[in-house]
C-alpha cells in the first residue's frame, strides 16, 4: 500500500467535548464496542456545535504499543450543561498538531499510522507532545468504506 497523505500543521483552539471512554490497548482493542455504545446515545446530546465527532487517545509517558490507554468517543458541545447520564466531559487544550488528512478504510489504520510515527515525523524532525491524539470525522463516517474520510491529529512540539 502506497502512502500519500497530505497534511497540514495547525494550532487547535480549546474544545468542549463529551462522550464515552474505556481503558484499552492494541492487544484487547475497545474501539468498536465504545463507538457503537456512543453512536446509540449521540442523540442525548442536546448542546453540540457540529456534526463532528472527536475519537481522542491519552497515552501514557513512555508509551509502547503493549501498554493500555485510554480511548474517547467524543461530540463537540457549547457546554456541560445537560450532560446525558454516564457521559464524561473532557476539555481538549489549544496546542499545536500536525494534521494528516486519510481517505479509506480504518482498518489500514495501523499500517497509515505506522508510517506517520515511524517515517514522517522522524524524516521531518518533528517530535510528538505529550497532549491528546485525536481523530476527527463527520457523523455519517462509515469505517468500513474505501472513501471514508478523517483528519488525524498529532500533538507537536
Amino acid at each position: 500500500m502506497k502512502i500519500n497523505l497530505s497534511h497540514r500543521t495547525d494550532v487547535i483552539p480549546q474544545k468542549k467535548l463529551v462522550g464515552l471512554s474505556t481503558l484499552t490497548s492494541f492487544q484487547d482493542d475497545q474501539t468498536a464496542l465504545l463507538w457503537k455504545k456512543f453512536m446509540m446515545r449521540r442523540k442525548e446530546i442536546s448542546n453540540r456545535v457540529s456534526a463532528n465527532l472527536f475519537s481522542l487517545q491519552i497515552y501514557p509517558a513512555n508509551f509502547s504499543p503493549h501498554q493500555p490507554f485510554t480511548k474517547y468517543a467524543l461530540a463537540e458541545v457549547s457546554d456541560f450543561a445537560d450532560m446525558p447520564e454516564e457521559f464524561e466531559t473532557f476539555e481538549l487544550q489549544s496546542g499545536k498538531y500536525f494534521v494528516f488528512n486519510y481517505k479509506g478504510k480504518a482498518e489500514n489504520g495501523p499500517e497509515i499510522f505506522r508510517y506517520i510515527f515511524q517515517n514522517f515525523l522522524p524524516e521531518n524532525n518533528l517530535e510528538v507532545d505529550s497532549r491528546p491524539h485525536f481523530e476527527i470525522f463527520g457523523e455519517d463516517y462509515n469505517p468500513n468504506d474505501d472513501s471514508a474520510q478523517e483528519e488525524i491529529w498529532i500533538p507537536v512540539k
